[in-house]
Order: structure tokens, then C-alpha cells, then sequence
């Protein structure tokens, strides 16, 4: 009976998570709405995660676990998919955690607006006492039609040059529930981030060109754990070669489905950014060498040949001043290589500072709530 149906089924792949996962299954278990099913999918965690997920299933009918060999994050995603049983499918990783009103408000969209799919924000949390919105459009946006939903989808991958910033909408599958009619008809599933840099993108751009209407919501219902201390946050000459592995592997998807002069200036807004990532890695790494080593080093970064390709002839006066700015001097070879290092430490500082603005400010509208 479609009464029985779970109105959303909650994939969660779980690995290595002990210390996180209670809070992660109970920010699903608070949810406003009930009809949910929780599939954990334990990864062959060495943890005690595995007998963790079995108590959780005992507790609550609700919960169905899955215990699989590690294959990593998107092949554990696709064991869930392939039993979960909802009308709309959503994912959780294991060490974030969602807020109450997150699915229900996803739902109702979802059924109000006849959306194949609905996004939220997201927040990025490394402590109670710093809480950091990602910014997005700030307002609720629904795309109808193939046309509407090719520009969201190129609008994910990068926006155009005059836009302010350089992600309009974050790409994370984590954020939203998709319509599973969608999913199995076509037998969509992850590829494993093993071989792509970004399985998240990958799976968007199938989806979304099979999707007709796309709903946006600004509310920060998603929270996502910053652990500062974990491999994310670690710096390697690794993360910049997946930067650009990630531009390779978008340009050849995208050219599967869009005209060059759609995509290609998003591409190359998407490389402008990073490569001012990869200047922020790259001095990571060498930060504690001496300034000849810094300065010969991120040198080479600004001249590699990947990154002109991509960035050769683009329209950078449509830039905002500062991102305009850091094109003019990344170009410039009568300018010395400290005097960049320095505009890239002024634009991380400027960062900082917006960033504690906006949490001051965040936290405000919250207490006045």
C-alpha cells in the first residue's frame, strides 16, 4: 500500500565514525517527520561502529543495516540505494548531523511545488562557538523545464564571470532528497570517489538532466562537521592534483551534454578558483621553508600549463574587483612573486574577516529568534 511507503529514505554510510554517529542517527530519529527510512550502511568500519549500527536497528524499526566490505563512499551509497524503498531518497554522511525540521520541510516542498528534487543549505561547523553559513543565492528558487534546469546545474559547477562569488551552489549530494522513481528507472548509482575526483558532481549532472523541476530553499538545515584535525584538513601535493583532475573529468561530462560556449567560461571560473585553492595548499606545505623555496615554488603553481589552458582568454574584467584582481596579478610577470604571496594572504585574511562577520551575524538572528 502507498500509505506504507516511507515518504524519504535516509542513506547513511558509516566508517570509522564511532566518536560521531549517535549524534548523527539521532538528529535523524528527532526529525519532525516520522515517515522515514534509516538505512546505515556500516563500510566494513574496524570500529566498533558495526555492533553500534545493530543496537541503533534493534531500537528502532525503522533502522535496516547493511554490513559490506570497505569499497569507500559512493559504492556504500549505492548498497543503500539499492534497498531503500521511499518514495524520495536523501543522504547523511555519518559524522554530520541534520536539523529536526530538515525532511519535513524538503517533503513539503517537494509535494507543494511537484519537484523531482529539493535542496537546503548548509552550515560548516567546527565548534559551537564557530558556526559558518555557506552562503548560496539566500532566497527560495525553483527552476521548471529543461531549459531552467541546465542553468542550476551549470550554475553548480561555477557560476558566470560577474557573479560574486565563486560557488553559487554548493554541490554536496548531502543537502537535499531526490525522487528514487528517478534514480531506479534510470539506474543511476555512484562511481566511486576512488576513480573521479567528485562523485558528488557526477551523480548531479545524470540526475539533474533527467530532472524537470528543482527546488532551493535557504535554510541551514544541514550541518557539516569540520574535524580540523582529520585528512580533510591536512595539506598534500595530492589535493592540488585532484583539484585538477576534477576540472579535467567536468569539462569532459559537460561536454557530453552542453555546447562549449555554455559551459566553457563556467569551467574556467571553476579553474580560477582552483587555482587560488591550489596557492593556499601549496604554501601550506611549504609555509616553513625559506622565502626562496615559498616563492619558487607557488611560482610554479601560477605557471603551470594546466591551469593557462583553462584560464587562457578569460573575460576577467567581468570579475568582481578582488577576484579581478588576483587574475591581473597571477598573469603579471613584472610583479614579484612575494608581492602575490602577500595578495593571497591579504585575500585569506579578508576571508577570515567576512567569515567571523557572518557567523556574529548569524548568531544574532538566531538569538533573536
Amino acid at each position: 500500500m502507498e500509505n506504507d511507503i516511507p515518504k524519504i529514505s535516509v542513506i547513511v554510510p558509516v566508517y570509522n565514525v564511532e566518536r560521531y554517529l549517535d549524534r548523527c542517527i539521532q538528529s535523524i530519529l528527532n526529525q519532525t517527520l516520522k515517515e522515514l527510512e534509516i538505512i546505515l550502511v556500516d563500510d566494513g568500519s574496524p570500529d566498533n561502529c558495526p555492533a553500534l549500527c545493530d543496537e541503533y536497528a534493534q531500537k528502532d524499526a525503522r533502522i535496516k543495516v547493511i554490513h559490506k566490505k570497505n569499497e569507500g563512499l559512493g559504492f556504500a551509497r549505492n548498497a543503500g540505494l539499492n534497498l531503500a524503498s521511499g518514495k524520495f531518497v536523501s543522504f547523511l554522511d555519518s559524522d554530520d548531523w541534520v536539523a529536526p525540521a530538515m525532511y519535513e520541510a524538503l517533503y513539503r516542498v517537494a509535494e507543494k511545488m511537484k519537484c523531482d528534487t529539493v535542496y537546503c543549505s548548509l552550515q560548516y561547523y567546527y565548534s559551537k562557538d564557530k558556526i559558518i553559513p555557506f552562503e548560496e543565492v539566500g532566497q527560495e528558487v525553483f527552476f521548471r523545464g529543461r531549459k531552467s534546469v541546465d542553468s542550476f546545474l551549470l550554475d553548480m559547477l561555477a557560476p558566470l564571470p560577474s557573479y560574486r562569488s565563486d560557488v553559487k551552489y554548493m554541490v554536496s549530494v548531502c543537502k537535499a532528497i531526490y525522487l528514487r522513481k528517478i534514480i531506479e528507472d534510470n539506474q543511476l548509482r555512484f562511481v566511486s570517489e576512488k576513480v573521479v575526483a567528485s562523485e558528488d558532481m557526477f551523480f548531479h549532472v545524470r540526475y539533474l538532466k533527467l530532472a524537470e523541476n528543482v527546488g532551493f530553499i535557504p535554510e541551514y538545515f544541514y550541518n557539516y562537521f569540520q574535524n580540523e584535525c582529520s585528512i580533510t584538513h591536512t595539506y598534500t601535493e595530492d589535493k592540488i592534483e585532484r583539484l585538477k583532475r576534477f576540472i579535467q573529468e567536468m569539462h569532459l561530462v559537460f561536454a557530453e551534454y552542453f555546447a562549449e560556449e555554455d559551459y566553457w567560461v563556467r569551467l574556467q571560473r571553476k579553474a580560477l578558483h582552483y587555482l587560488r585553492n591550489s596557492l593556499y595548499i601549496k604554501y601550506q606545505i611549504v609555509k616553513k621553508k625559506s622565502f626562496s623555496i615559498q616563492n619558487y615554488e607557488l611560482k610554479q603553481i601560477c605557471k603551470d600549463a594546466f591551469f593557462y589552458h583553462y584560464l587562457n582568454n578569460y573575460p576577467y574584467q567581468l570579475l568582481p574587483m578582488k577576484h579581478r584582481l588576483f587574475y591581473l596579478l597571477i598573469n603579471s610577470n613584472r610583479l614579484i612573486f612575494h608581492v602575490k604571496l602577500h595578495f593571497t594572504r591579504f585575500l585569506q585574511y579578508i576571508q577570515n574577516r567576512l567569515e567571523r562577520s557572518i557567523t556574529r551575524n548569524f548568531t544574532l538572528k538566531r538569538s533573536l529568534l
